[in-house]
């Protein structure tokens, strides 16, 4: 899926990335995936080459709708009642749910987010979005019984194919439990169904100064993965081993200097281990959801697949629960620390203001008193001017005045021991409001809770047949090809207006004598729509129905980009029944998936049996990722100029090729991977690298096969 326009720049910086016209590899993109940045409600990644340039996550998911206004969704729900005593509700059953979900973000996100990271950057842009490579998703029922707590529980996981249009496709298959929870949630008023998503973004990690080294036999040898090639990992389990392997120092990081995040570093060293240890495991709920279940069933936990995702779920949710819990208590000490503070800060201002108020008061009364005693004085003087009743009349005025002037003298000092006895107070009170304020500071702010630790529920692994051996050493001091998965959670929304819509919720009843048509339900898991052109043509799906002495019934359906695109992944075949055809070997079918590769090479699948309402359908072959490493050091002591990188691999017995060019610059060393196709068992290529010396010379390492998921560019042959 290609998000990016036409006029958006995708710039190279650390390395000049040449690539030849044939068989381009999937390059990361020009981001840094861990020094993303969240303006508004909007996360964004900062370009390679250019700090000011950012990219933003389109992870606003919402259900596409057709042009009716009906929702893109379906779930249909198949029953088959144990006796005829049961009621619907208690019956067998199992479901599938389809849809196709919008990525995106609005106009306004954009803007706000704009306004957001140019204040903390100066002179930022957003340029557009990142792309997503792939994805998994879940579907998380919520809901709580009467009186007790709200429960999630994962009743469904699957792959995310990309469509064009920035959308994606999700089907899946529901077993019994599953469907019995979501039926009866979306019967509720207010249903609360959710997608996680788990998208990968590929990118760049940015440089580091620290260095990772691990024991591979160690690491194969812990408990956790003792149950090897047969068991599905999460990745949150595999991330719980590493942390006691860490411990243990069979996973070492070494980190110079102190400037640099260690949780950064830890998820990078993690993230590389799990690319060369294990590969991505098919969970979509058709067909290999149940593979995935009764493997992990056998494996050390010996719970189902889904069990694990919601344990897993409710783990973190109780982790989050528990903090925040804390994080109350603590708050709540705060909040009284705050208010004592705040009680004794007002205790002083008031003490001043008193203090204050009384020395202006008899700064007040004494000018008051000053002015009768000069009133005094002159009545004084004018009586020793007078004569008879007007010198009376004068003295007596200058008695009043000094009466007053007394008084004055007197209030003036009352306010003097008001001022006094204030001052005294300040001095206790400004103790005790310091020791009140420090107190309320060693408590700290006031935290917000915590929301559940985002994990990856659903990103499910296997271990890989080929084995690393020895010690594994990498140095995280130069960009590092890598990849992200990126959660984000999306409520259905309500859908309750379509309960009755048979187009978006519908039952069946295997049981129905009278059905005369069986529908089975279609599905490809595992490609995107841009993988078709580039690895595949088409894909075919041949149904056929026994008819005992009569002719089989046949009926096929062709999946090629154009479809896939237009039907969002959602195909349907269909078979009548007889009229005598007993009800059990109606639901019986054959189906055969043939591919047909680019290049024109096909493979043809075995018939395989069937009673299952959905079919699932993956490619005979996988994706594999080879990283390409080299030390910087080493490259520029050796006096490197430009590396070529050739890689060959067989699909259905003829040879393609992979071709990358590579120039170091700026110090920085290489940290690319190629991407190509291989039968799904077969981890076997060859490659061949050619370096281009500065002083003219050139070195060949010939052509080498090779099982191991890393090439080292910096390990020059002498010719």
């Amino acid at each position: 899926m290609t998000m990016f326009t036409s006029n958006v720049p995708i710039r190279c910086c650390a390395l000049a990335l040449l690539l030849s016209t044939s068989s381009l590899p999937a390059l990361a993109q020009q981001v840094v995936l861990d020094r993303q940045v969240r303006a508004g409600s909007l996360t964004l990644f900062p370009s390679v080459s250019d700090d000011t340039e950012f990219f933003y996550a389109p992870t606003d998911a919402r259900l596409a709708r057709h042009e009716d206004g009906t929702p893109q969704f379906a779930f249909t729900r198949y029953i088959m009642p144990v006796s005829e005593e049961t009621e619907v509700e208690q019956a067998d059953a199992a479901g599938v749910v389809t849809a196709v979900v919008e990525l995106g973000v609005t106009d306004e996100q954009i803007e706000e987010a704009r306004d957001a990271v140019t204040d903390a950057v100066p002179g930022a842009t957003i340029v557009g979005p990142v792309t997503f490579t792939s994805g998994t998703f879940a579907l998380i029922s919520s809901f709580a019984e009467e009186g007790s707590e709200t429960t999630d529980s994962v009743v469904g996981v699957g792959n995310m194919p990309l469509l064009e249009g920035d959308r994606a496709a999700v089907s899946l298959r529901l077993n019994r439990q599953g469907t019995l929870e979501l039926w009866e949630n979306f019967n509720r008023a207010t249903p609360d169904v959710s997608f996680s998503f788990e998208a990968d973004i590929d990118g760049y990690r940015a440089p580091k100064q620290a260095l990772i080294e691990a024991n591979f036999d160690r690491i194969y040898e812990h408990e956790s993965f003792e149950a090897g090639l047969a068991t599905p990992y999460l990745q949150a389990e595999i991330e719980s081993a590493f942390d006691e392997l860490r411990r243990e120092g069979v996973i070492s990081i070494t980190q110079v200097g102190e400037d640099e995040n260690m949780n950064a570093i830890i998820e990078t060293a993690y993230q590389r281990l799990i690319d060369i240890i294990f590969e991505k495991a098919e969970t979509t709920g058709v067909g290999s959801l149940s593979e995935l279940s009764a493997a992990a069933g056998g494996g050390q936990s010996g719970t189902p697949m889904l069990d694990k995702a919601s344990n897993l779920l409710k783990q973190r949710n109780d982790e989050a629960e528990s903090a925040n819990e804390d994080i109350r208590r603590r708050n709540a000490e705060r909040t009284e620390a705050q208010a004592e503070a705040a009680q004794a800060e007002r205790a002083v201002r008031a003490t001043e203001s008193r203090r204050d108020d009384a020395q202006q008061s008899a700064v007040e009364l004494r000018q008051r008193a000053q002015a009768a005693r000069d009133g005094a004085a002159e009545a004084e003087a004018d009586a020793e001017r007078f004569d008879g009743e007007a010198a009376e009349t004068a003295r007596a005025l200058a008695q009043r005045f000094t009466q007053q002037a007394e008084r004055y003298e007197a209030m003036a000092t009352e306010q003097d021991q008001v001022a006094d006895q204030a001052e005294e107070q300040l001095a206790e009170r400004q103790q005790a409001d310091s020791q009140a304020q420090a107190e309320a500071e060693a408590k700290g702010e006031i935290e917000a809770e915590e929301e559940a630790v985002p994990i990856a529920i659903v990103a499910a692994y296997r271990m890989k047949r080929v084995r690393e051996s020895g010690e594994y050493t990498i140095d995280l001091n130069k960009h590092t090809a890598d990849t992200m998965s990126l959660r984000f959670d999306e409520n259905i929304g309500d859908l309750t207006e379509f309960r009755d819509d048979e187009d978006v919720f519908h039952t069946v009843d295997l049981s129905d004598t009278a059905a005369r048509q069986r529908e089975v339900q279609v599905f490809l898991d595992g490609l995107n729509v841009d993988d078709f052109g580039q690895y595949v043509n088409f894909a075919t799906v041949v149904l056929r129905k026994e008819r005992g002495s009569e002719p089989p019934a046949l009926q096929d359906i062709r999946i090629d980009r154009e479809n896939f695109d237009a039907e969002g992944n959602d195909f349907r075949l269909r078979y009548v029944k007889l009229d005598d055809e007993a009800t059990d070997s109606f639901l019986d079918y054959d189906y055969r998936v043939s591919w047909n590769f680019f290049g024109g090479d096909e493979v043809v699948g075995d018939w395989q049996s069937s009673d299952q309402a959905a079919i699932g359908i993956t490619p005979p072959f996988q994706r594999r990722t080879v990283f390409l490493e080299a030390d910087p050091d080493i490259l520029d002591a050796e006096g490197v100029r430009g590396i070529e990188v050739r890689l060959y691999y067989e699909i259905g017995g003829n040879e393609y090729s992979r071709r990358l060019s590579l120039r170091p610059r700026d110090g920085e060393g290489v940290s690319e991977k190629i991407h190509f196709m291989q039968p799904a068992e077969n981890y076997e290529y060859d490659y061949e690298v050619f370096w281009r010396m500065r002083d003219g010379t050139t070195h060949s390492t010939g052509r080498v096969s090779s099982e191991f998921g890393t090439v080292y560019l910096d390990e020059i042959p002498e010719d």
